[in-house]
């Protein structure tokens, strides 16, 4: 495993981090203190290449009118395009996707359930891989990170077999100086190994799931074990204060979070003064109501993406919710600035041991799985999860197999669980439902 792995870190470091990926960095940093008119121009002529990309690739788009050039075009898009969700690609796989559907070879997938459970899947193109690594490069640089500095990455990565009952539960990438830890073995048993081997590694440097890096903050806090840091990179989960500062109190340092999803239709970091920022040149935001039309309250988030021509996004809707923020930022930065509406946090699950399993890795028994319409996990008693699964056409008793192989090899292999087929999942007040939820009363 341990020579497939380097193989693969290989790979990857070759395939993102490679001279084009740092050039379009050095742009990035050069240009995000231009003047708003600067970058807004640029936006354009990148939504431009997108909607001429999407007609050319999209049997949806194929119909429309040329796009215009010049600003002309953000007018045009909310003329012409329809504001879609991941029910339309969904239901509409043979319009929105390339190639009938077929992801070519050469075509990266992202796969993911999504925090509403429900599976989707977007084909990239190798650009738009390499320029998803320069916005991360530009970001971490906002939180101090340097190139070729060590980092400790503690993600959902399965770095070591989840039936490893012995350290090292971590693997060194040696060609991008990152020390892959492995969630799944994060317990107050191991806490210490971990906090040796970020120490042994060099890394000053973070990047996590909240829950994770908060898991390892709490339990160094509890059992006395000092791990200075310059910085903590977070994303992919929703960020809460308490997780916040427990993270900057064990650590000694700030926290810097960012918001993004797999359809990649917004990016937004925070900066050196906390506020988030959406970045121009990932892709054209707007903020809508529950019309469809543009608002300074809390509405939902449509993205539009740019630099995938392989299968671009038009005016994509998820059910996240933001309100833009005005003015200008200390930071000097010209980029436009959003509040993200935090809703609750996702309810925490355990095994039987009683460790905490992050939302995120839980997310990794589904990639993979078509079949499944809508999905929640629910912890219903001591190390037992019941996985209530909403079917899509075609589900039968090999996908709750494959799911509940998943779950023992992705997740933990100290669970009990069951998978119970319903008719549908029970909305929230907010219209969402719950991912994961924790019904085992513990204190009983």
């Amino acid at each position: 495993m341990k020579l497939a792995k380097n193989f693969s870190f290989l790979t990857r470091h070759l395939a993102r981090r490679n001279r084009g990926a740092l050039a379009r960095t050095r742009g990035l940093l050069d240009r995000e203190r231009l003047p708003w008119a600067a970058l807004r121009a640029r936006q354009a002529e990148l939504l431009r290449e997108s909607v001429e990309a999407a007609r050319r690739h999209l049997p949806r788009y194929q119909s429309l009118p040329p796009a215009p050039a010049g600003e002309a075009i953000f007018a045009w898009l909310t003329t012409h395009c329809a504001i879609v969700s991941k029910a339309d690609l969904v239901g509409d796989r043979a319009g929105f996707y390339p190639n009938g559907g077929q992801r070519r070879p050469w075509w990266p997938a992202g796969k993911t359930s999504g925090t509403s459970g429900s599976p989707l899947e977007v084909f990239r193109s190798v650009n738009a891989v390499i320029w998803e690594e320069a916005f991360n490069l530009q970001f971490w640089a906002w939180a101090g990170y340097g190139l070729g500095d060590a980092q400790a990455v503690l993600r959902g990565d399965q770095v070591v077999p989840g039936s490893q009952s012995q350290p090292p539960y971590w693997m060194w990438d040696r060609f991008g100086r990152q020390l892959f830890l492995s969630t799944r073995h994060l317990t107050a048993g191991t806490v210490k190994d971990f906090a040796q081997a970020v120490r042994d590694s060099g890394a000053q440097f973070m990047r996590a799931y909240p829950s994770s890096s908060f898991e390892l903050a709490r339990l160094c806090e509890q059992q006395g074990l000092a791990l200075p840091l310059r910085a903590v990179v977070t994303g992919s989960e929703p960020l809460y204060p308490v997780q916040r500062e427990q993270l900057e109190r064990a650590f000694g340092c700030r926290v810097f979070d960012f918001y993004g999803m797999a359809e990649r239709i917004a990016y937004a970091a925070q900066c050196e003064h906390g506020h988030y920022h959406l970045n121009p040149e990932y892709s054209h935001v707007e903020i809508v109501d529950e019309q469809g039309l543009p608002t300074d309250e809390f509405g939902y988030v449509v993205g539009s993406t740019f630099h995938n021509a392989v299968m671009p996004l038009l005016r994509y809707r998820i059910s996240d919710r933001a309100r833009w923020v005005h003015g200008a930022c200390p930071c000097g930065r010209s980029y436009p600035r959003i509040e993200l509406s935090s809703g609750k946090v996702e309810d925490q699950l355990f095994d039987r041991e009683g460790n905490a399993v992050s939302a995120s890795v839980i997310t990794f028994a589904f990639k993979g799985l078509a079949n499944i319409r809508k999905s929640q996990v629910a912890q219903v008693g001591e190390g037992c999860w019941e996985v209530r699964i909403v079917p899509d056409a075609g589900f039968g008793e090999s996908d709750s197999q494959a799911l509940l192989r998943n779950i023992e090899h992705y997740v933990s292999d100290k669970l009990e669980v069951s998978v119970k087929i319903v008719d549908e999942i029970a909305l929230l007040p907010s219209g969402k439902f719950k991912w994961v939820s924790q019904e085992w009363n513990r204190g009983v």
